[in-house]
């Protein structure tokens, strides 16, 4: 049986041979990408440079997209979620009526959806992993450049954080924030951990003048990458059409629909439909004192927008689902009523993002001007040399949530118009109104 040191021994002298070999190779492909020809302004993308930063910012992007935007998603679908009544009374007997109404929310962001924790790509060193970029037996060979540099850049950015010498950002902004957070790669920690490796590092057993090779390839990645900035909102406002048809067996009929519209750069292009059935369950006790329903409504959602330093394209497919108790009491011309919802949402989102553009332009994808108040404008122009990032990459996450929900509200009639206001308690708050007239 094999030992404890016995087994060290021989990784140690497995990783020295490795990377004894693997290093001097890094090293003849560093040369071609020097830190002056990287920097240079307006020079031609490396090839090799841009595939290290696309694969790492690219899951920087995705480690962060969720936590970034899914208090929006959140809040949009949850306004979308109310406003379905404001009485709970249906016609006992079959009789035909439309009631049509105009409703707005309006839902204010929790303290808590402002910032969020960010993430950074990082590993820990392993030998299947390390198998994706090199193969190791009969000889060492390396098969994937980019990838190798970029799994030795997140090992050395975990070991740093495990060893508290790399700090990340204790929060960043989410859509809703107003914090532009970035992520600065610890280059200087990098060349220590090359230069000079603590005692038992087992990067302290190669030479020096092998572990000096690498460093060329580090200097070579942008200083750091920067993460979605917020839009400073604390509130959003909404406005949906509704349309309500009874009554069968005291059964109403609501439908809404709103075709996707332009709500500003904030929100993007917001649509949805909804429909739903109420039955009244006062009709079945006699005297009752109160009217009494149960109400059940299937919503569908389409979020669309472009957003973040990377012009993520992000496309947010919801289908909703409320079921509601609620009553109501009428005192001549005001009506108090209140009820307790349960709320399910199903949230798909795909986001195809790119290279942020400010790290484009240093990669000389992109083509950098400055007008006369500094303003920096960045441009595609393929003749030139400046194609943009022509591999977008596309991130599918899936966002369900549930949530109870209570509302107390009043209504107000005047004939056959009703003025209503309520509030809605949930995980999200909200202060909703309506008007709507009864033919």
């Amino acid at each position: 049986m094999l030992t404890l040191p016995f087994i060290i021994m021989l990784n140690a002298r497995y990783f020295l041979r490795f990377f004894g070999k693997i290093l001097p190779a890094l090293a003849m492909v560093s040369l071609l990408v020097s830190p002056t020809h990287f920097f240079a302004q307006q020079q031609r993308a490396d090839p090799l440079t841009v595939a290290v930063v696309r694969d790492f910012g690219g899951e920087l992007f995705r480690l962060n997209s969720v936590p970034y935007l899914n208090p929006l998603v959140q809040l949009l679908n949850s306004m979308t979620n109310s406003r379905f009544y404001h009485t709970a009374e249906v016609a006992k007997n079959n009789k035909f009526y439309i009631r049509v109404g105009v409703h707005g929310m309006l839902g204010f962001v929790n303290p808590d959806q402002y910032t969020f924790a960010p993430q950074v790509p990082r590993s820990t060193l392993n030998l299947d992993r390390l198998g994706q970029y090199v193969t190791l037996l009969p000889n060492v060979r390396i098969t994937d450049t980019a990838g190798l540099v970029g799994y030795a850049v997140r090992v050395i950015i975990n070991d740093g954080i495990r060893d508290g010498q790399i700090q990340l950002p204790a929060e960043s902004s989410t859509f809703f924030g107003n914090i532009q957070q970035r992520f600065t790669l610890p280059k200087e920690y990098f060349r220590r951990r090359l230069t000079n490796p603590p005692a038992g590092d087992l990067l302290a057993l190669l030479p020096a003048s092998t572990r000096l090779a690498v460093l060329p390839v580090i200097d070579n990645l942008p200083n750091d990458f920067p993460l979605p900035n917020g839009q400073n909102l604390s509130s959003l406002p909404l406005a949906v059409p509704q349309i309500e048809i009874g009554s069968l067996a005291g059964t109403e009929l609501l439908v809404r629909f709103l075709p996707q519209l332009n709500w500003g750069r904030s929100i993007g292009e917001f649509g949805f439909w909804a429909v739903g059935l109420k039955h009244s369950l006062s009709q079945y006790w006699q005297d009752a004192p109160l009217e009494l329903a149960l109400q059940a409504v299937y919503q569908g959602t389409l979020l669309t927008n472009t957003i973040g330093v990377t012009g993520a394209k992000l496309r947010a497919d919801a289908t909703i689902f409320n079921v509601n108790l609620h009553a109501s009491k009428r005192f001549g011309n005001f009506e108090l009523y209140g009820g307790a919802a349960y709320d399910y949402l199903g949230i798909n989102a795909s986001y195809t993002f790119s290279i942020p553009f400010e790290i484009q332009a240093q990669l000389g994808l992109l083509k950098e001007t400055v007008d006369a108040s500094g303003n920096k404008t960045f441009v595609v122009d393929k003749a030139a040399g400046f194609p943009g990032d022509e591999f977008p990459q596309t991130q599918v996450v899936s966002l369900p949530t549930n949530a109870f929900r209570f509302t107390l509200g009043g209504a107000y009639y005047l004939g056959p118009v009703a003025i209503c206001v309520d509030y809605n308690r949930s995980t999200i708050n909200l202060i909703t109104a309506g008007i709507t007239v009864k033919f």
